[in-house]
């Protein structure tokens, strides 16, 4: 699996989307962060993994705890951007393909 296909499936579930919320600007525990979800720890734990593994979340120790952040310059972002972008204009020509051969029928 590619790091493009990591981040999009990290980005997929809306869980997760909303753990990346949650973070915000600040190292966040786990266990703050998992408050109010319904589900255990190891779910919220195993969640937490995917973003990182994505590149999206960094781990920070704090004592006997992990904090999580969100990466600094996530470049696994700047890969969906761009991937985003080239489906975006494949799909623009596609549409004034379509455009000029209606107009022209009609």
């Amino acid at each position: 699996m590619t790091r493009l296909d990591r981040t999009l499936a990290a980005l997929a579930d809306p869980t997760r989307r909303r753990l990346l919320d949650r973070v915000g600007q600040r190292a966040v525990r786990a266990g703050d962060l998992g408050r109010g979800l319904p589900m255990s720890r190891p779910a919220v734990s195993k969640h937490l993994r995917i973003l990182r593994e994505a590149g999206l979340l960094e781990a920070v120790p704090q004592g006997r705890e992990m904090r999580y952040r969100l990466a600094p310059r996530p470049t696994s972002l700047a890969e969906v951007r761009q991937y985003v972008e080239r489906v975006s204009r494949a799909w623009d020509r596609a549409l004034e393909a379509f455009k000029a051969f209606a107009e022209e029928d009609a």
